[in-house]
C-alpha cells in the first residue's frame, strides 16, 4: 500500500500582527530555506512517496510553493480546510522542525509566535552538519559563512553562526553566538548580532546592539517584549533593498528639469502651500508641500525634489498621511503604508487626488500590487495629461 504523509499546517495568520508577513507560517525563512521545506527534505530522506498538506492560511501560496512536489520528485497535495480541527486525526501539525517537532511555549500570542519563530532557528543552528549545506563554507564547528561574503579580519565570529552569501561585516562587529544574517546583508563596524535574525538586505549600522530580535529592513520585531519597531533612523537600520528601488538617475534628473521649468509657474500663481506629513515606504516621514491651486504638476512641485533625493518616484500610489487608514482591510492598510510614493498615481488618472476620497484605496492598491508594471506604463501614457489637471 502506497505510504501518504498526511501534514497539517496549523493557521496561526490571526497572530502575525507584528510582522505582518504575507506569506504563511510555513513560508516564513527557517535558516537557508522555509520551514515547509525542512520538512519536505525529510520526506525525501525516510523515502515518503507522496505528501499531503492540509491548511487553512493561504493554501494558494503554500501550492505555489510546492509546485506539486517538482524540487523533491515525488507528488504533493494541498488540501483547503476552513479550520484546523477540519483536518483529518492522522494529520501531523508543522508547528517546529521535523527532528523537534514541538514547542517550547505554546503559541498563544503575537509574541509567543515571534519568539518560537527565532527559537525555530536556533534549533536549526545546532543541528546543522557537514553535509547539510553545500553551498556555505564551514568556518568551524557549526559556523558557516556564504559565498562572497566579506567578513573583515577584526570581525568577531562566534558559533554557532551562519552568514548567507554576498553579506558584508565590518571591523570589531561581532556575530553569534546564534546568529542568523540573510544574503546581501551589511553588518556594519562595531555592530553585534547575537540570538537574533537579519534578514536578507538589511543594513545594521554601526554600534548596533541586536539580542532576541528579527531586524528586516528598517522593522524590528522584538521576541523579548513581543512587539515591533519601525527605525526611522537609516544610521541604525535599512532596508538596502529600498535603496535599489529607490528612482533611477534619470528619473531623479527628469524630476530636477520639471522642477525647473515649472518653478517660475508656482512663484507666478503665488501659491498657497500646505504641509502633508506622510509615509515614504521605508518606515520613516516626508513632509510634503502642497499647493491648492492650479495644475495638478505645479501644486505637487515640492514632491519633485523629493523625487531628486531618491526618496520617491514620478510614478507611484499616493503619499499615505501619517493618519490615514481605511476601514476595509488594516493588512491592506499598513502594506500602502509600506509602498515607495509618487508625484502621479493611478488614482490621479481616475480623478482621485486626494487620500480623503474614497475610491482611491482601491486605485492605490491596484497599482500597488501589479507585479507587471502595466498600471505605471498607463500612467506613463497620460502623463502629461494628467499633469496639467487643475483642481476642481
Amino acid at each position: 500500500m502506497k505510504r501518504i504523509w498526511k501534514l497539517l499546517i496549523p493557521d496561526w495568520s490571526h497572530l502575525d500582527t507584528i510582522w505582518r508577513n504575507q506569506s504563511p507560517f510555513c513560508l516564513w525563512q527557517v535558516g537557508d530555506k522555509p520551514l515547509i521545506a525542512h520538512w519536505m527534505d525529510e520526506a525525501v530522506k525516510i523515502a515518503i512517496p507522496e505528501v499531503q498538506f492540509y491548511t487553512a492560511d493561504r493554501p494558494d501560496q503554500v501550492r505555489e510553493y510546492l509546485n506539486e512536489g517538482a524540487f523533491w520528485s515525488r507528488p504533493t497535495k494541498v488540501i483547503p480546510i476552513p479550520s484546523d480541527e477540519k483536518a483529518p486525526e492522522d494529520a501531523v501539525p508543522i508547528v517546529g522542525l521535523p527532528k523537534n517537532n514541538q514547542f517550547a511555549k505554546p503559541v498563544e500570542s503575537e509574541g509567543d509566535l515571534l519568539r518560537h519563530w527565532i527559537g525555530l532557528h536556533r534549533e536549526w543552528l545546532d543541528s546543522i552538519n557537514d553535509y547539510s549545506l553545500r553551498i556555505e563554507t564551514k568556518f568551524k564547528k557549526n559556523g558557516w559563512i556564504g559565498p562572497h561574503s566579506r567578513i573583515h579580519s577584526q570581525a568577531k565570529l562566534e558559533a554557532p553562526f551562519w552568514i548567507q552569501g554576498n553579506c558584508d561585516i565590518g571591523a570589531n562587529a561581532t556575530i553569534g553566538p546564534y546568529a542568523c544574517v540573510g544574503e546581501n546583508a551589511i553588518i556594519d563596524e562595531n555592530a553585534t548580532v547575537q540570538n537574533a535574525i537579519v534578514m536578507p538586505g538589511t543594513m545594521v549600522g554601526r554600534n548596533t546592539m541586536l539580542e532576541e530580535v528579527a531586524v528586516d529592513g528598517g522593522l524590528l520585531l522584538d521576541g523579548k517584549h513581543g512587539c515591533r519597531v519601525s527605525i526611522t533612523d537609516s544610521f541604525i537600520l535599512s532596508d538596502l533593498g529600498q535603496r535599489v528601488r529607490s528612482a533611477p538617475l534619470f528619473e531623479r534628473l527628469a524630476a530636477l528639469f520639471l522642477f525647473i521649468v515649472f518653478s517660475p509657474l508656482a512663484a507666478i500663481s503665488k501659491m498657497d502651500w500646505t504641509l502633508l506629513q506622510a509615509h515614504d515606504g521605508r518606515g520613516g516621514k516626508l513632509l510634503l508641500k502642497t499647493g491648492r491651486k492650479g495644475p495638478l504638476i505645479v501644486r505637487r512641485l515640492q514632491w519633485l525634489k523629493e523625487v531628486f533625493k531618491g526618496r520617491m518616484r514620478l510614478i507611484g500610489i499616493h503619499p499615505r498621511p501619517l493618519d490615514w487608514s481605511v476601514e476595509v482591510d488594516q493588512e491592506l492598510e499598513q502594506r500602502l503604508k509600506e509602498v515607495m510614493p509618487g508625484v502621479l498615481s493611478f488614482s490621479d488618472i481616475h480623478g482621485c487626488h486626494s487620500t480623503t476620497e474614497p475610491d482611491e484605496w482601491a486605485h492605490a492598491a491596484y497599482q500597488a500590487f501589479d507585479s507587471k508594471h502595466g498600471v505605471e506604463k498607463i500612467v506613463r501614457k497620460q502623463f502629461w495629461k494628467a499633469a496639467f489637471k487643475k483642481a476642481s
